[in-house]
């Protein structure tokens, strides 16, 4: 006998993490109270999640080959597509992603989303 279904639940999850030790990570979900919509999120254990809406991670994939080239380079980046920001700060170069908050990214965590992110 299985448990019993609840609908605030999440049907299926696929995780990607962005990091080595295994703290940081993308989601993709599907949940059926918001009829079976995928949500991508990103989450780690002191980051509440960060739902991506659909232009969020459109606006992601076309921004991350660009931030990582312009990383490798030591230049300045900025991506600004409403509520989304994605850009590089200070003398040192720090990614930081705005969604409502912002979240620091190191290179390492950007080049990997952007190995994965056609996945997503």
């Amino acid at each position: 006998m299985g448990p019993e279904f609840d609908p605030n639940r999440v049907l299926l999850r696929r995780v990607f993490f962005i990091n080595e030790k295994k703290t940081r990570y993308v989601s993709v979900e599907f949940y059926p109270t918001r009829n079976y919509q995928p949500l991508v999120e990103l989450e780690g254990p002191k980051l509440k999640p960060v739902i991506l809406t659909d232009q969020h991670v459109v606006t992601m994939a076309e921004c991350l080959p660009s931030i990582c080239e312009t990383m490798c380079d030591d230049g300045q980046y900025a991506c600004l597509d409403g509520a989304f920001r994605l850009n590089t700060t200070g003398s040192y170069r720090i990614p930081r992603l705005y969604i409502g908050k912002h979240i620091t990214l190191k290179f390492q965590e950007l080049h990997y989303l952007l190995n994965v992110f056609y996945i997503v």
